[in-house]
């Protein structure tokens, strides 16, 4: 709990403000929809502090998988909380949204990273660690998360659109 609320481009904050009132209005209402529909808010849920954009992390342990806190994307500090019986279990749970942006896998089996990791439909999967990035590798997502793929070459492609141009050299007929 001892963050360090401040700008986000200074390297001490740990938790960085929302980009704008409507932006943290929306992470509110999330959390308050899914305290309203029966989910359980294990941490945080609040404002931090009434002045300012800043959002407590919060924690939530969803009642279904189908409840809106998992299915859609908040982007703020929320995250939710689901256990599963087997590793066909977590895959299903993590391919049963329409977006795949990342995914995380915390395993001491390198099997096991491979396996999960090709199964999980999202553009990128870090295993045993978040949020480090090649820069020349592609990032983008899966489903209906990101805009297209950026880094590396395949930023050029984003920024592309191809087209055959097909002419004949004789006679049309």
């Amino acid at each position: 709990d001892a963050h360090v609320l401040g700008d986000s481009r200074s390297p001490n904050t740990t938790l960085p403000p929302l980009i704008h009132p409507d932006h943290l209005r929306r992470v509110e209402g999330f959390v308050e929809r899914a305290r309203r529909s029966g989910d359980v808010i294990l941490r945080g849920g609040e404002r931090w502090k009434p002045d300012g954009l800043w959002y407590e992390p919060t924690l939530i342990a969803p009642k279904s998988n189908q409840s809106e806190i998992v299915q859609r994307e908040v982007f703020g500090p929320v995250l939710t909380y689901q256990s599963f019986a087997d590793e066909a279990e977590a895959i299903a749970l993590a391919n049963s949204t329409e977006y795949g942006l990342s995914a995380i896998v915390y395993t001491g089996s390198e099997e096991r990273a491979l396996r999960v990791g090709s199964a999980v439909r999202a553009g990128t999967v870090w295993v045993n660690t978040f949020l480090v990035r090649d820069l020349t590798a592609p990032f983008g997502g899966c489903g209906i998360s990101g805009i297209g793929r950026e880094g590396g070459d395949h930023a050029l492609d984003f920024h592309s659109d191809l087209k055959t141009l097909q002419i004949s050299q004789g006679s049309v007929c």
